[in-house]
This record gives structure tokens, sequence and C-alpha cells, in this order.
């Protein structure tokens, strides 16, 4: 055996014994919650902190050297197989150990000392009623955004959370990074990501300015340790009604839309769900018709069902048991929790 094999080999034993970190942090949830609440915090700062030295997204560039890196080994298999092997498993140890160990942390209901709340009819056609009252009442054109500001204001929300939901704190330096493959995020439907390699914050470009507020606070909530799509919607959600702006409250109420219509769709018959759908004010309708044809006009079906296939599995494999369906499940942490 060449020495730059054995040397590969015995690095990527290192790595595969770090991973049994992972699995221990998947089976036991104190773990995966000892790592949420003291040792992510402290990382996600220092390493975002280093990050936000450049304006560009450093985790994209790290994903696009590691997969040239693997591509040159791959085509060289033979005498490169070790060096892969090695390759892969690190990646996969930063990637836990950056930011992924948060998919096995407790529950935001646990969190909460809550149950998810079992269906009923009745209290959800009243959510349905008083959703359609907020919405129609704050309604404004939404035409201007002093985005700094706004960050800010999003940031001291976050800050002034109780101890309990578990959220590291955000810190000033946490700012969108300017992206190199914006094109291709629009054409898979990806609005936004964090970075779990060089903890920064992505929102794609091409994102209205109406919807940037939410996506925003959206993905500080992943950055600060929340895995759950359901419940990083709904932290944005109550991060931007609790602002001083009104159009940001509407913002707020009009990202919900698309979740209400399909749990709506979903729990009401088709006469019941028009007759609700007919109380909604024309404009709100509009601005949901406007943006669902502005990211169809830029989606690629071809690659964007590949992505989606890929991301609801990797969901599914992390312990988000509906994979990409999670987004939807913002309505009932709303139903069970509130938005005081």
């Amino acid at each position: 055996m060449e020495k730059s094999t054995r040397r590969h080999l015995i690095s990527a034993l290192v790595a595969a014994l770090l991973l049994g970190v992972v699995v221990l942090c998947r089976c036991k949830t104190a773990w995966a919650d000892a790592y949420a609440l003291y040792f992510y915090p402290l990382w996600s700062a220092g390493v975002s902190w280093l990050s936000a030295r450049l304006p560009v997204s450093l985790d994209e560039w790290v994903v696009i050297v590691a997969v040239a890196v693997a591509l040159v080994r791959l085509v060289r298999i033979r005498r490169r197989w070790a060096a892969l092997l090695s390759l892969l498993l690190w990646m996969t140890v930063w990637f836990y150990a950056g930011w992924g160990l948060n998919y096995f942390r407790s529950s935001v209901f646990d969190r909460a000392g809550k149950r998810p709340e079992a269906f009923e009819e009745q209290k959800f056609r009243h959510f349905l009623e008083d959703y359609a009252q907020e919405l129609n009442g704050s309604y404004r054109p939404f035409e201007e955004l002093d985005k700094p500001s706004f960050e800010q204001e999003v940031r001291q929300y976050y800050a002034t959370l109780p101890a309990h939901w578990g959220l590291a704190q955000p810190k000033p330096w946490q700012k969108p990074k300017r992206l190199l493959a914006n094109r291709l995020y629009s054409a898979v439907g990806v609005s936004g990501y964090v970075g779990p390699f060089c903890s920064e914050i992505q929102i794609n470009e091409d994102a209205p300015l109406r919807q940037y507020p939410l996506l925003y606070a959206h993905e500080l909530a992943h950055l600060l340790g929340v895995s759950s799509e359901a419940e990083a919607n709904f932290w944005a959600y109550r991060a931007c009604l609790a602002s001083s702006r009104p159009e940001i409250r509407y913002a707020a109420h009009q990202s919900l839309l698309p979740y209400v219509l399909a749990n709506a769709r979903a729990a009401l018959g088709e006469e019941d769900f028009r007759a609700w759908r007919a109380t909604l004010r024309p404009e709100v309708v509009e601005v949901y018709q406007s943006e669902r044809a502005y990211w169809q006009e830029r989606y690629s079906p071809e690659i964007g069902r590949v992505h989606a296939w890929f991301y609801d599995k990797f969901l599914k494999g992390n312990r988000i048991a509906t994979g990409s369906a999670s987004y939807n499940e913002v309505i009932r942490l709303l139903l069970t929790l509130g938005t005081d």
C-alpha cells in the first residue's frame, strides 16, 4: 500500500470515528441539544465573523472546490480512491459539526412545553376568518425597503426571545452574501439558504422586494440553530409581524398565504374552500398570483424536479419526517403556539 493511500485511509478512519458522534446525537436528543445550546452558538458566531471579512459566499466556493477535487479524484479513482473517501467523510463531518446536528435537537413543541394540537375543524375555520381579516386589513403597496434598518430590527427581535426557545444570539455581521450561481438557484426554486460550512446567509437576488423581509428572517432563524423549515417560517412570520413598519407586517401576512391556501384546500370541501377564498381582497390574490408566475418563469422543471427529489430525501434522512412538505406545517405551529 502506498504511503499516500495509507495516510488518506487514516484520515478517513478519523473522520468516520467523528461521524460516530453524529450517530449518537441522532439517537440521543440531549446530546444534540447540548450542541445546539453550547457549541453551535460559539462556532457560528466565530465562523460567521471570519467569513464576513469577504462579501462573497464562501460556502459556494467550498462546495465548488470540493466538487472539483472530488471529480479529479474520481477520474483517477484507482490511485485516488482513499483520498476521495477521506474528502467525502470530512465534508460530512464539517457539515454536521458546522450546522447539521441541529436537525436532531428537541422540537419547538418540546422547547415550548406544548404538544402539537390535533386538527379541530372549527378552530381552523376561526383561524381562516381571522387570517383573512388581518391580511385584507394590512394590505398596502410595497415599493421600498431600507434593508440595513430592517435587518437590525429582525436581529433585535431574535435577541429578545426567551432562552427556552434555544436560538443562538444574532450578530450584527451576519448579513446576506453575494451569490455566484444565483440563476441556478432560481432554476431549482431555491429562494435562500444557510451555508453550513461558513455560517453564512444567502438570499436569492431575484427575490421580489416584498419577499425579502421574510426570506431574511427565515434564513437568519436557520443560522441561529433552527433546522425545521416550518419553525423557520414560524419565526420569520413572528419577527416580521413584530415590526414597527406596517408594510413589513403586511409582508408577513402575505407570506403565509401559500401555506394557508394549501391547508385550507386540504381541510375544507371544495365549496367551502372557494367561499373562504372569495373573502380575500383582490389585491392580495393578485400579489399571490403574480409572485407565483414570477418564480415559475425562472424555474426549470428538468433540474428543479431533481433538486426537489434530492432535498426531500435529504430532509427525511435528517429526521424531518414530512420532507419538503414540512414548509406547510407552519400553520400547525401558529395554531399551537400562537403569534405572541
